[in-house]
């Protein structure tokens, strides 16, 4: 057996690979299983997508590396984009960097910001990648619980010490958020923004379901929207839940120009870029009339999942926060259980509904379950019914 380094003892089993991992086991089993665990899109890109990716595909010369940076075709439909929907305006090549995916930006710019027994602030629950990478570092780790009490929008003065104030280089948030689905209202993000100025700290904004919400008065804003974010935030975008192509793996950076230009750095040493196909198409898609309509098609289809899984869950009489945007529906366990992990894997056992367990997105997490909106219509109906013979039980 070989050695391997020791930093490996600090990383934990990657949450939606443990559930892989245990679906697989009961499928062995001869159960039939039923997703309503991770949020990987049900529906594929429409058509016109597909037939711009085909044509760059088809289009010679796009075969050859991509520029670290990423393609500039990209980066202007992006920065469009930007001041179109956000009124973000006056930014240049040196504010953006293409990523694959805002897994991969996350896990960079950790390398590229944090050393070791630096210290960095993550919300209590969270998707688990940037804690993860940084506690990889060696970093250490500040919590602040988001938790139905404070709404999921805590006072970040109010939670940290001014020790932890003093420390903190790092923070991370992401609204609307993962996993709860609540959205922060512009009055939060900009004490956001104006925390991290006060403090001197760098933060990560996750706004990978910027084009997923419920209603109007849901529409997320951008943290570069506010005062000052400019010079202390980066900014994630996502097109793998907004186009329904997780398995495309494409986003961008965008945000302060010496961030950006450190994950450059970090990202020319360990990998060669998207696909100059991916991102040709892409730059297009963004700037296509077809656009808008599809992303207002996309969050009528969650609009309709959403009211059929909560009206379910009225009538199997289980707890639940409505988001107000992402994928997800965050739910309390049956009276009487607290132990999230254990739950959900006897719900897999005696009925082969895969769901996640609220200990995997932090400590706060403990006593929740999240279900994702993900899954074909019919197969809802199916997962729901399995739900509530199991928490009726």
């Amino acid at each position: 057996m070989h050695r391997l380094a020791k930093r490996l003892q600090a990383l934990p089993p990657y949450l939606f690979a443990s559930i892989d991992e245990a679906a697989g086991r009961a499928r062995e089993k001869g159960l039939d299983i039923v997703r309503m665990g991770v949020g990987d899109p049900d529906q594929d890109p429409p058509e016109w997508i597909r037939a711009l990716l085909a044509e760059e595909v088809m289009r010679p010369g796009n075969h050859r590396y991509p520029a670290y940076k990423g393609h500039p075709q990209l980066w202007e439909a992006a920065l469009a984009y930007l001041a179109r929907r956000f009124g973000v305006t006056g930014l240049g090549p040196e504010h953006i960097c293409t990523t694959i995916g805002s897994k991969e930006g996350l896990a960079n710019l950790v390398r590229a910001i944090l050393n070791a027994d630096d210290c960095f602030v993550a919300p209590d629950p969270c998707y688990p990648v940037l804690p993860t990478m940084a506690k990889l570092a060696g970093a250490r780790e500040f919590t602040i619980p988001l938790l139905p009490e404070n709404s999921f929008m805590p006072e970040i003065s109010e939670e940290l010490s001014e020790h932890q104030k003093r420390c903190a280089r790092l923070m991370y948030v992401n609204y609307p958020h993962n996993p709860t689905g609540k959205v922060a209202r512009d009055k939060y993000l900009q004490s956001i923004v104006d925390f991290a100025l006060e403090n001197h700290v760098i933060v990560i904004s996750d706004l990978a379901y910027g084009e997923i919400y419920y209603g109007p008065d849901n529409k997320p804003s951008s943290l570069l929207e506010f005062d000052g974010a400019l010079s202390c935030v980066v900014e994630l975008h996502s097109f793998s839940k907004t186009f329904n192509m997780t398995g495309w793996r494409c986003g961008f950076a965008v945000g302060d120009p010496g961030l950006i230009k450190g994950l450059t750095t970090i990202k020319s040493n360990v990998d060669s870029g998207v696909f100059n196909a991916i991102q040709l198409a892409l730059a297009r898609v963004l700037s296509d009339e077809r656009c808008e309509p599809f992303l207002a098609a996309n969050r009528e289809r969650y609009q309709g999942r959403l009211d059929k899984v909560c009206a379910a869950l009225d009538q199997i009489g289980l707890e639940y926060f409505r988001p107000g945007g992402a994928i997800y529906v965050w739910c309390r366990l049956p009276a009487g259980r607290f132990d999230s992990i254990q739950w959900c894997s006897e719900l897999l056992d005696a009925t082969g509904l895969v769901v996640s367990p609220g200990a995997g997105y932090g400590h706060s997490g403990e006593g929740f379950f999240r279900l994702s909106l993900t899954t074909p219509d019919e197969v809802i109906d199916t997962a729901l019914e399995r739900l509530a013979s199991f928490a009726q039980a």
